[in-house]
């Protein structure tokens, strides 16, 4: 499956290769529990962020750049969030066509986790502007696009733009676009959350380092 979908370092995907990128987003998320409304309010973001283009950087000097956006929903400051989780995986960072962290398989999984527990003690989703699903609501939700576009972007993507612009629109026509495709589900690598990752993300690094003091105490050593 590695050449089913496009990922050209940092360009920008046309609407035929955005489609390929959509179909095979849709085939891959709807095994995992995600429904086509959700699926589609992703999309209509993602198009915003990056063309569903997951190996597009936005500066040009990525990775010895850390800070800036990378990946589907174009995370800033990405190396502290994107770039520590690759890290933690084994997962190459390179500025090529071939960048292993480039790929839609490990994005996706750092996406749930990030959903699920955040960033050094801070969650990235939260209730916002009216908006209240939880992310495992969110993923299954079956509510109109347009909705799910607009939360996904006031409770996650809260760009600089200060407004959903066009997203909610791009939702509804993925939406329709993919509800006329054929689904042929897309299986792949599962990824193992270090334990103490996702300490830190929850706690934080000081709550981190205070648990780590307790333990060497129990353990009777000097730090």
């Amino acid at each position: 499956m590695a050449d089913d979908y496009f990922h050209p370092y940092r360009k920008a995907l046309n609407q035929s290769q955005m489609e390929t990128n959509a179909i095979w987003i849709y085939n891959y998320l709807t095994p995992r529990g995600w429904s086509l409304n959700a699926i589609a309010a992703c999309l209509g973001n993602w198009q915003n962020e990056c063309t569903l283009n997951p190996n597009r950087p936005q500066r040009a000097r990525f990775p010895r750049e850390t800070g800036g956006g990378f990946g589907l929903a174009q995370w800033t400051g990405w190396y502290k969030k994107y770039g520590v989780w690759c890290k933690s995986q084994g997962i190459g960072i390179v500025a090529n066509d071939n960048n292993p962290s480039g790929r839609i398989e490990p994005q996706i999984a750092f996406h749930d986790y990030d959903c699920r527990y955040g960033v050094n003690g801070k969650k990235t989703w939260y209730n916002n502007r009216g908006y209240h699903y939880s992310w495992e609501e969110f993923k299954r939700s079956t509510d109109n696009p347009a909705t799910l576009a607009t939360a996904y972007y006031w409770q996650y993507e809260r760009s600089a733009a200060n407004s959903p612009t066009t997203r909610p629109q791009q939702a509804v026509n993925w939406y329709n676009f993919l509800a006329n495709q054929s689904y042929q589900p897309i299986e792949s690598k599962s990824y193992q959350l270090n334990p103490f990752m996702r300490l830190q993300s929850q706690y934080g690094n000081f709550s981190l380092y205070i648990l780590y003091l307790l333990i060497m105490r129990i353990l009777g050593k000097k730090v």
